[in-house]
């Protein structure tokens, strides 16, 4: 009887402790947490996100819209919870938040509708963050954190904050936001852990200093990035101190990593930076003006004399993902003299690529792409069992609609506000 009591208390010991959220890059929760951020685009697309959530997840709360078209969901697994972030939708709202990219001190005082949101997103006095995602943390917080303390009433304090793109910058900025909050509004005792997919950059690289020493030095923060998307390099980096003794050390003695790109990017962005910054500013009042316009008054701190944001430390690269080859009419197929004209290869396909569809820009950054190539790299025998290995609207929809709502957004931004 001894003996069984043991071996039952072994049990549930070694249970409880798999259960316990633990530090370091885990592919499987790296697999989970992008199913999860799929959610939203299945949700969109289908209704339906059924198919893509892992099985052992079950989504206990689904936010309501906040601010800038903002939104979360709150997962549960075993003792553990998910805060999973929306990335950007195709509300102009949306796209304003994230083209307000002035920079703001990393600790200040945000006003909206006279409600103050006392923030600190680190501690160095010069840290400076991404105005419009520090804007997006000031409409979701008081409802995260309502969450987080109720949940650790149900005995949860682990954490783990994801989201991709919009929302992987989201999922950093909370994370910074959470660590730095009184022992008053939420319990020490909480463990977090973030994986951030195709983030934009949040801060200067004094913030993601202070954010490497304290989340990624311990491996407890991850940014999953597919080199051939876009948009991680926003909103602009670049060398500010020895560019171009950098650049000829890479002529010199390690030409593999010289980029013609990067030079002429870091030597206009030093001559123009004094402008940049200006024309940062100018942008953020307007922007700010709208907002106001669409959500109530918003008042944000003094904008710092910053443009240069820097990636946050633990980046994991991936592959790029596999655009198909599909054909801009498939009648092609069926039309005889077409067929004897348009040659195949060795593994039948045409020739000349002109009859293909032609990748979208944005295809790199879909959230399903980095779905799939998570499960190429790290899970090879669940991605020869999945059936779709790219959803036909990521490859039909046309790239100038991320261009066009872009713009719509930076118009209505600097068009004269309305009293």
């Amino acid at each position: 009887m001894k003996n069984f009591f043991l071996l039952i208390s072994t049990i549930l010991l070694s249970t409880y402790s798999f259960a316990q959220l633990e530090n370091g890059y885990n592919k499987a929760e790296v697999k989970d947490m992008i199913q999860l951020c799929n959610s939203f685009t299945f949700l969109e697309l289908y209704d339906d996100d059924a198919s893509i959530l892992p099985s052992q997840y079950k989504k206990e709360y689904s936010s309501g819209i906040y601010g800038m078209d903002n939104k979360y969901q709150i997962y549960i697994k075993d003792k553990i919870a998910v805060i999973n972030l929306r990335g950007s939708t195709d509300q102009k709202i949306s796209w304003l938040e994230n083209i307000y990219f002035a920079m703001i001190p990393a600790k200040g005082v945000i006003t909206i509708s006279g409600d103050k949101f006392h923030y600190c997103f680190a501690q160095d006095v010069n840290a400076s963050v991404h105005a419009g995602y520090a804007l997006g943390i000031a409409y979701m917080h008081n409802d995260i954190v309502y969450h987080i303390n109720n949940l650790n009433k149900d005995g949860i304090y682990d954490f783990i904050i994801t989201g991709h793109s919009q929302g992987g910058a989201l999922a950093n900025m909370l994370r910074a936001y959470l660590e730095n909050l009184p022992p008053d509004q939420i319990s020490k005792k909480n463990k977090y852990k973030t994986y951030a997919f195709a983030p934009p950059m949040v801060g200067n690289k004094i913030f993601a200093n202070e954010y490497q020493a304290r989340y990624c030095a311990n491996n407890s923060s991850f940014n999953i990035i597919n080199p051939a998307d876009p948009v991680p390099d926003l909103p602009l980096s670049y060398n500010d101190t020895n560019y171009v003794e950098a650049n000829l050390k890479k002529v010199l003695f390690n030409r593999e990593s010289f980029s013609l790109k990067d030079l002429v990017t870091d030597g206009a962005a030093n001559l123009l930076e004094s402008k940049i910054v200006k024309i940062a500013n100018i942008l953020g009042a307007s922007t700010s003006g709208q907002i106001s316009n669409d959500l109530g008054q918003v008042t944000l701190p003094h904008y710092t004399t910053d443009v240069n944001y820097h990636r946050l430390g633990n980046q994991v690269d991936i592959q790029p993902a596999v655009f198909p080859k599909v054909l801009k009419d498939s009648t092609i197929l069926k039309n005889d003299s077409l067929m004897r004209v348009y040659k195949k290869d060795a593994n039948g396909n045409f020739i000349n690529k002109e009859v293909y569809i032609k990748e979208p820009w944005i295809y790199q950054h879909k959230p399903y792409n980095y779905y799939v190539t998570i499960l190429k790299m790290y899970f090879p025998v669940d991605y020869k069992v999945l059936k779709i290995k790219y959803l036909p609207e990521n490859v039909i929809k046309e790239p100038s609609s991320m261009f066009s709502k872009l713009g719509k957004a930076i118009g209505s931004s600097l068009a004269p506000a309305k009293h």
